[in-house]
């Protein structure tokens, strides 16, 4: 155990977050005896809670800070923990809406630009249409003189 919490020290002031987390992590899951799982746990918890942590995560903040609340004696700590446990919480759940806007923003984004994609085809085919119709409106009045000079031309003969 104080090999692994030696090692998650260096790597902590390495700033490698990450892998020091994972240590803590396996002092505070597989040596509960020792007289370093209280600070391994502690630990555990507060580098779950880290932004510089690229591996943070707040549910596991969550259960550490719990599992940290149960072992501390001191009042006062406690009363830290359970004030620390309360803003984790609520940066959870305040990530977890995040996380759902942008969900929400990213589909409709897609249906927005999925209905720009129809309306501009629509536009096109109204276009097409107009256009179509612009020749058989010619045509037609085409046709229209044609019958126009058949008729005087017919009209002329006795």
């Amino acid at each position: 155990a104080l090999r692994h919490m030696a090692i998650a020290d260096t790597l902590e002031r390495a700033s490698a977050l990450s892998e020091a987390t994972l240590e803590y992590k396996l002092v505070a899951e597989h040596f509960p005896s020792s007289n370093v799982h209280a600070t391994a746990v502690r630990k555990a918890a507060l580098l779950f809670s880290s932004p510089a942590n690229p591996a943070a995560n707040d549910s596991a903040s969550l259960y550490w800070l719990n599992t940290y609340l149960g072992l501390t004696k001191s009042p006062e700590e406690k009363q830290i923990i359970r004030m620390y446990l309360n803003m984790v919480g609520r940066v959870k759940i305040l990530r977890d809406s995040v996380t759902r806007q942008n969900t929400l923003q990213d589909s409709l984004v897609v249906a927005v630009r999925k209905h720009a994609g129809e309306a501009a085809s629509r536009a096109r085919r109204v276009q097409e249409l107009e256009s179509e119709l612009q020749k058989a409106s010619d045509e037609l009045r085409k046709l229209k003189e044609i019958d126009v000079r058949i008729s005087k031309s017919r009209g002329k003969k006795p």
